[in-house]
């Protein structure tokens, strides 16, 4: 009899750890404002911004599923930021159209008011037989002399599911 006690007692602590970890995995998921000193930004429902202290990137988040057939290896959207310190504006533009496959349009903005050049690049690449569509937001902050690069990339065959959540982070990403 005693048995039976501590295994049902067992069993329903089992589910309440195991009912707490779902919660907590799909609220991962969920759409977030990420707001540091730096920068903010609004992560879309459905992508995991994990937590790696260790990472070159500032801020970076994708999608749970991967790509099919030929794209199993590509997460189906993704996008990083990176903090750069060490270039100026124009080279790091350049350097993201010399990495690119092709070039889709370029557009730059230079907004006096708050010390900032903005560069939009959208481009297009084949990877291991893939089409991956790249949007980079490329904004220089001259009060912090620093310039951060935000790419967010998705697989040709998923764009038009993610185009909303993608033009919805690429719209949020403001330098403070």
């Amino acid at each position: 009899m005693e048995i039976l006690i501590v295994g049902v007692v067992l069993v329903a602590l089992m589910v309440f750890v195991s009912t707490k970890i779902k919660k907590s995995a799909a609220q991962a998921f969920e759409r977030e404002t990420i707001d540091t000193e730096d920068f903010r930004i609004t992560k879309p429902e459905g992508f995991i911004s994990p937590i790696n202290e260790n990472s070159r990137f500032a801020f970076e988040a994708y999608t749970k599923d991967s790509g099919k057939n030929d794209a199993e290896e590509f997460r189906q959207a993704q996008a990083r930021l990176m903090v750069i310190t060490d270039s100026d504006f124009e080279t790091v533009c350049e350097n993201v159209k010399k990495s690119v496959g092709r070039v889709l349009s370029e557009n730059f903005l230079e907004n006096a008011a708050v010390n900032q050049k903005h560069c939009f690049i959208e481009s297009e690449e084949i990877k291991n037989n893939v089409k991956i569509i790249s949007f980079w937001k490329i904004i220089k902050s001259i009060q912090k002399q620093k310039i951060y690069e935000l790419q967010v990339s998705v697989l040709e065959n998923y764009r038009e599911e993610f185009q909303d959540r993608i033009n919805e982070m690429l719209e949020s990403f403001a330098v403070k």
